[in-house]
């Protein structure tokens, strides 16, 4: 997993189609978007404004989940598993070209050792409300 996060920070093509499976499906849930195979999430990478965003994401600092196994319960109590055998779940933190910083989980599911379907999620970063000021801590 940590190679398809580091083929994704360089924008290595070459490195993700070997990482993909033929038969890839990736979901954008919040847009409701969908596609498959390698060659439509490159023209997704490629066309995006601007340019995709190489060498924004701190690897440094990115989370990997699949050591052993995770879950998570949604807001809607939906049970959902971040990690194990064939599941990997990664955390990141990357710069766009507008200089706006997004955070990005990405849920991967693996394929006779592909990446068979991914889920990602995408969130910008935002200032603490003043509201919550006294409630918590800035790290």
């Amino acid at each position: 997993m940590s190679q398809f996060v580091q083929a994704m920070n360089d924008l290595d093509f070459e490195a993700l189609e070997h990482l993909l499976h033929p038969e890839y499906v990736g979901e954008y849930p919040q847009s409701r978007e969908r596609f498959r195979g390698f060659a439509s999430f490159r023209a997704q990478l490629e066309q995006y404004p601007g340019g995709a965003p190489a060498g924004g994401a701190n690897t440094e600092t990115t989370m990997m989940l699949g050591d052993e196994e995770r879950w998570v319960v949604t807001p809607g109590y939906t049970v959902l598993p971040l990690a194990g055998p064939d599941r990997y779940t990664a955390v990141l933190r990357t710069r766009y070209p507008d200089d706006s910083v997004w955070h990005i989980i990405t849920i991967v599911e693996l394929l006779d050792g592909l990446i068979h379907r991914s889920t990602t999620y995408f969130g910008p970063e935002f200032e603490r409300p003043e509201w919550r000021a006294g409630l918590t801590e800035l790290y």
